[in-house]
């Protein structure tokens, strides 16, 4: 990741409280239709769950049956003391599936409480964080030290935001997917080989193992396949908001089937959550949703947060204010590709 310097002055956690972001829908406009939320699918559990509700025309007992297949993990939640969010919001802890005893992706997906926005903090996997119990580490090998709950511990407190949810996604399971919507065309800024197929610059359509190729490549640093990961989450929502893609109720239920192979969530999480989530989620989507990466700077090979704007954004999240944070420091944006 690039290194941003911490010339800003110190932490000032209070800084973005009341800091609401623009935008958001009009007063007076009647709520989306189901079919709305297919546009915010997979940018994280909430893409994936908003699938759901598109669904929910068709029967409750049918959306029902599908929030019920999602596999789901015991995970504690220890509320620790301090960490905060505003009542009404919702933050998810999302990771993906990596090689055993790491995790990828380590995002918080946040919907805020009272606006229609929402954002999705990423954490570089390299970031080195206060384990419990364990000292210094960096935050992806945390699952060789314990299950998802002492993830959920580190997070909240690195950041002091209360954490209601995880989920992890298996990126092995995005092939179904793709051969369901036709495939996605992401774009790379120089050509990369990965299982000996070559990914050029410029425009590349993904279908079926393509996709698991691009974004599990081995001469990329773990940074950069994260990177790689959201980039191939963004093409995807991008490719599921053309809605005529979805007008099939066949293509629709074969969608959803792929995405609730992929998701694994808390067993907190009951049907009745997954449903009202996914109802909320559109705030995330397209150019109402703010994705940002946690800040850092590297010494001596090993990566440490800016905490001097790290702070900062943890204070964005815990008071609704991730946009306004990224309008203040473009340069902590999650780029569209590993620059």
């Amino acid at each position: 990741m690039s290194e941003i310097s911490g010339q800003n002055g110190p932490a000032d956690p209070e800084r973005f409280a009341g800091r609401g972001s623009a935008g958001g829908q009009p007063r007076g406009r009647r709520p989306a239709r189901p079919r709305r939320g297919l546009r915010v699918a997979l940018v994280s559990l909430a893409s994936f769950v908003v699938l759901l509700g598109a669904v929910a025309a068709g029967g409750y007992a049918f959306v029902n049956a599908l929030a019920g297949s999602i596999q789901r993990i015991p995970v504690k939640f220890t509320k620790l003391e301090g960490a905060t969010e505003p009542a009404g919001a919702t933050t998810v802890l999302l990771t993906s599936a990596s090689e055993p005893g790491s995790s990828g992706l380590i995002m918080l997906l946040h919907l805020d409480a009272h606006d229609k926005r929402g954002g999705v903090v990423s954490i570089s996997p390299q970031t080195l964080v206060q384990v419990p119990g364990h000292g210094l580490k960096p935050i992806d090998s945390t699952p060789r030290y314990g299950d998802p709950s002492l993830l959920v511990k580190t997070v909240e407190q690195l950041t002091h935001v209360k954490i209601d949810h995880y989920a992890r996604i298996d990126f092995t399971g995005v092939s179904n997917l793709l051969n369901a919507i036709g495939g996605v065309n992401v774009t790379l800024p120089k050509e990369t080989v990965s299982n000996g197929y070559t990914f050029h610059a410029g425009v590349n359509q993904l279908n079926g193992i393509s996709a698991v190729y691009y974004v599990r490549n081995p001469s990329l640093s773990p940074d950069s396949r994260v990177v790689l990961q959201q980039n191939l989450l963004r093409a995807i929502l991008d490719k599921i908001s053309n809605e005529q893609l979805l007008t099939s109720p066949l293509t629709a239920i074969r969608v959803v089937q792929a995405v609730v192979a992929m998701l694994i969530v808390d067993s907190n999480f009951t049907n009745t959550a997954v449903e009202s989530f996914a109802s909320q989620v559109g705030r995330v989507g397209g150019s109402t949703g703010t994705f940002v990466t946690a800040p850092t700077h590297t010494v001596s090979g090993a990566v440490h947060l800016n905490s001097s704007l790290s702070d900062k954004l943890w204070a964005a999240i815990r008071h609704d204010s991730i946009a306004a944070f990224a309008a203040e420091y473009p340069a902590t944006t999650t780029p569209a590709a590993p620059r």
